[in-house]
Order: C-alpha cells, then sequence, then structure tokens
C-alpha cells in the first residue's frame, strides 16, 4: 500500500469527510482552549500588542523577542477591540483549524493519515492549545505545498508565501529559505520551465524582488541590537574546545529528531512537557534514542532518494535546523516540531514528482525503508496520537499555569487596587496580563507588563532584599508581593508578613506562586 495517493479531483465523500474531521478537531481544540492557561511565552506575544501605543511602537518593542513580528502584528489588532487574552486562544485556534483543512482537502494522504496528522501531538497540542507564532508558519508552510504547482504559470504567489512565512518565527525563515533553494534546484533541473520561463524574465524577476523584500524585513527583525542581554542559548555541555563535550552537544542536536518524530512525553511525570521518555531517562536509554534518531534519518533519506529535489529540500532544511541549533539555540519540542512538519511537507512534494529511477546501485537500507515507509509513517503518526492525547488529557486535569487561578484570588479578594511587587518577572507576566494590569517587577525595578530583556537582571538574596525593601519603604499601605518561590527567611525579619495564598503546582516549570501582603516593621509601630 502506497504512503501517498494520486491527487484526484475531489469527491463528494471527500467534502463529507473535511466537513466532519476539521469539524471534530475545531470542538475538541476549542475545549482545550477553553481550559488553557497561557505561560509566559504565550502572553508575551500578547502584553507587547497590547502594551504598544503604536505600530511603529510595537516593532520597537521586538527588538529583543529573536523572531519577526507578523504574529504580534495580528494581535496588535486584535488587543485593539479587547484586552482578553482569551481573543489571543481563538484567533490561534482558528488558524489551527484553517491548517487541518488545508492539510485534509488538498495533501495527498491517504484518510487514516490525515486523521492521525489531525489529532497528532504538534497539530492538535503544540501547535494549537498553545498559543504562538509557530501556528501561522505552518499556515504557509502548508499553502507553500498546495500552490505549489503554480510555479508553471508564475512564481508571485510562491514568492509572496516564502516572503510572508519568512516573518512568522526564526525557524519559518530557515524553511522559507530552503525552500527558496529547493524552487531554484528545481527550475535548473526543470527543462520545462526554463523554455517557459524564458520569454517571461519579468515574472522571475518581480517574485525575487517580492521574496528579497520579505526576507529583508525579516533580517532587520531578527537581529538583536547591540545592548541585546537575552539572545537565546545552548545546552551547556562545558568548554567548546572539549572533544568529550563537543560530542554530547552534537548527540543532544541529533537526538532532536528523534524528539521531534517521536514526541512521547514522561508518562510518569505531571510536569510532562517538552520532556521525552528517551532522552529524559538514564544514560542507556539517551544511547537509544541517538540511535533511533539516525534510523529515522536513514529512513527519510530512503523514501526521498529517488526524487532528487524533494531530497534536497530534505537535507538541507533538516541539517540547516540541527545547524541553528548546534550554533544558535539549542531550543524545546516546539522549536524541534519543525522538523517533523518539513517532514510532512516534503511527504506532500513528493506527490508532484514522478519517481526518478537511476542507474547507480541504491545503499540496501533503502530497500527495507521503502518496503515499509507506509507502515513505518503510520506507526509514528500513531505515537503522536498517543503523545496528544496524554498532553492534552493533562492539560484539562492540572493547570498548565498556575497564573489564572492566582488571578481569581486577587479579584476574589478585591487585592487588585494594591501595588502589586512581582519576581520572577517571567513567571509574574502572565498574571499581569489577566489583571490587566501593570507590575511592579523587582528584576527591572519598575512597572512594567511584558518583559523588556535587556532592562532587567537575576537578583541574588541580598538584592532581592533591597531592592524589596526599597519599594515596601516608599508605600504605607501593604503591599501585593507575588513570587514563584518561597519567600527568604531574612524578609521575615524585615517586614510584616502575612501569607496569603499558595497555588496549585502547574504543569510549566516555575509558573506556581506564593502570594504575601507585606508592610514595613517601622510604619506598623508608627501606628
Amino acid at each position: 500500500m502506497l504512503v501517498l495517493k494520486t491527487i484526484l479531483p475531489f469527491s463528494r465523500k471527500d467534502s463529507i469527510f473535511t466537513f466532519w474531521l476539521v469539524l471534530l478537531f475545531f470542538f475538541v481544540s476549542l475545549i482545550g482552549i477553553l481550559n488553557h492557561e497561557v505561560w509566559l511565552d504565550e502572553i508575551q506575544a500578547w502584553l507587547i500588542a497590547r502594551d504598544s501605543t503604536s505600530i511603529v511602537e510595537l516593532f520597537r518593542n521586538l527588538r529583543y523577542e529573536g523572531h519577526p513580528g507578523l504574529w504580534h502584528l495580528n494581535l496588535y489588532f486584535i488587543s485593539r477591540i479587547t484586552h482578553n487574552p482569551t481573543a489571543m486562544q481563538l484567533f490561534h485556534l482558528i488558524i489551527a483549524t484553517v491548517n487541518i483543512y488545508i492539510f485534509v482537502k488538498f495533501s495527498p494522504f491517504n484518510r487514516l493519515h490525515k486523521v492521525l496528522f489531525t489529532f497528532g501531538y504538534f497539530p492538535f497540542y503544540e501547535y494549537s492549545i498553545i498559543s504562538r507564532n509557530y501556528n501561522l508558519g505552518i499556515l504557509f508552510i502548508f499553502l507553500f505545498c498546495k500552490f505549489f504547482p503554480t510555479r508553471k504559470k508564475s512564481y508571485f504567489v510562491l514568492a509572496s508565501l516564502l516572503g510572508i512565512l519568512a516573518n512568522t518565527n526564526a525557524y519559518s525563515f530557515i524553511i522559507s529559505i530552503c525552500l527558496f533553494l529547493t524552487l531554484i534546484v528545481d527550475f535548473i533541473s526543470n527543462s520545462y520551465l526554463r523554455e517557459k520561463f524564458r520569454y517571461n524574465i519579468k515574472n522571475i524577476f518581480l517574485s525575487l524582488a517580492i521574496l528579497l523584500f520579505g526576507y529583508t524585513v525579516a533580517i532587520l527583525q531578527i537581529i538583536p541590537p547591540a545592548d541585546a542581554e537575552f539572545t537565546g542559548s545552548t545546552q551547556n555541555f562545558g568548554e567548546s574546545n572539549n572533544l568529550i563535550n563537543t560530542i554530547k552537544h552534537l548527540s543532544y542536536v541529533l537526538m532532536t529528531v528523534w524528539r521531534s518524530y517521536v514526541p512521547l512525553p514522561n508518562f510518569l511525570d505531571d510536569r510532562f512537557w517538552n520532556s521525552n521518555l528517551l532522552i529524559e531517562g538514564a544514560g542507556s536509554l539517551r544511547v537509544v534514542a541517538l540511535f533511533f534518531s539516525l534510523i529515522l534519518l536513514k529512513f527519510s533519506l530512503a523514501i526521498f532518494i529517488r526524487k532528487p529535489i524533494v531530497l534536497f529540500l530534505y537535507t538541507s532544511g533538516t541539517f540547516s535546523i540541527l545547524l541553528f541549533t548546534y550554533t544558535k539555540f539549542s531550543g524545546y519540542l516546539r522549536h524541534h516540531g519543525h522538523l517533523f512538519i518539513l517532514l510532512i511537507a516534503c511527504l506532500w512534494l513528493t506527490s508532484y514528482y514522478p519517481k526518478r529511477y537511476t542507474q547507480r546501485r541504491l545503499p540496501k537500507f533503502t530497500h527495507f525503508f521503502t518496503k515499509y515507509k507506509y507502515q513505518i509513517l503510520t506507526t509514528i503518526l500513531y505515537i503522536h496520537v498517543l503523545a496528544s492525547v496524554f498532553a492534552f488529557s493533562m492539560d484539562l486535569i492540572h493547570p498548565f499555569s498556575a497564573s489564572k487561578e492566582v488571578a481569581q484570588f486577587i479579584k476574589s479578594q478585591q487585592l487588585d487596587n494594591k501595588l502589586i511587587v512581582g519576581s520572577k518577572d517571567y513567571a509574574v507576566a502572565p498574571i499581569s496580563a489577566l489583571l490587566d494590569r501593570q507590575l511592579f517587577y523587582l528584576e527591572s525595578n519598575n512597572l512594567g507588563s511584558f518583559i523588556s530583556w535587556n532592562q532587567r537582571e537575576d537578583l541574588n538574596e541580598t538584592e532581592f532584599i533591597q531592592r524589596l525593601h526599597s519599594v515596601v519603604t516608599q508605600n504605607n499601605t501593604p503591599i501585593l508581593l507575588i513570587l514563584n518561590y518561597a519567600l527568604y527567611n531574612q524578609a521575615y525579619k524585615m517586614f510584616n508578613v502575612l501569607p496569603l495564598f499558595q497555588s496549585s503546582q502547574s504543569i510549566v516549570h516555575g509558573e506556581n506562586y506564593y502570594l504575601y501582603s507585606l508592610t514595613n516593621k517601622q510604619t506598623a509601630l508608627k501606628k
């Protein structure tokens, strides 16, 4: 049985199948969205958009984010209508639903694979329930795949899609460049295209102008300013000139293939998010994960080896993402997921190319993988469904972030009229969004909402106490202190401390909270 079906005109049965599958995806995802508590990375974009007074200020505030601002621009217009972050989540759900509609209606996969992909980990949970800019990138990747045949008439549409794709996030920018290079290789190797555009060179130059404009805009946003403090990080494996640590780092990068293709979380941990059953396990299990990563790479090479154009896209895209992971930012599962999305896009594009046989003898492993490619892909997709059902269920049962619980407590106790002081700033920022007001962040020593990465500093215990003392002594009324850790014992000696609330444990690390009411002891004595 083939993995992909031949692209045929859409039948009535296909239309009914698409309608009910997309509708089911939307309503089940809606339940997840309405029960999902937003966390920092979701709310940071919303706060930047909400609290920017103009589009110019919006892009000025984005300079330290490391991503282009197309997602933030959409949120800017939504936040002019409402300050409720649920609007962002619903908008994100609409994009996710459109993605599934495009995939189900236009991709060449069979029905089983369409159902499994729809309810797989990335489309159904990571890129649907959690509202980030990555979902917007997938939209334009799928649109590129859908409109790929239009290159035989014009490159305008594809160039526009790639230019927009580059402005969604850094990983989509990488994929956009690889898709552009693939179009070049495709053009050079296709005599029909060369002859077709021989007398229509204007179309090529205008398309290039559109694409280069999109890339220029994206690059200007991605490159951090000179004073940027938050520029990403790689895993700490020690000195870079140490051969053993270099091998460990390289192994970690290669294991992201396993993490992306087989996103099995640690089922025994409530804080399952970003975990992997093998990678988080003992050292021997990590070796198994590395081995399977290499097997999955072999599998992918085998199924694309007879279609050189797609093979070029897969190898260039995968290598580029892995190189970025190695040199710039180790990333998390939401970042590594682009490896899997690239695989799906490559499988989609193979349907546009006839199988090309070669006179050269292919490696033996290709025969095994091509023979069982349907079974292997089906197994991978079933694992994705298992991971998504687990993650979705855990998100319903446990708070993803305790920020909503804390905001509700503050409102119910009418504490939102007090000066609210928070630390760590990146942990308490979601509460700022839910209360629709600014908080005093000790890390930046100022009122704020979104995190200004270049205007903050991590505080040790002494610095924390000093800054807190300065705030408390300047206020004659009790302040509300929100921490994502228990208050230092030294603070009890300096202030009148009244513990108010301790939140539930959250799925995301660092977003469970402790609330205190603080007054200066000297002020209390005077009264």
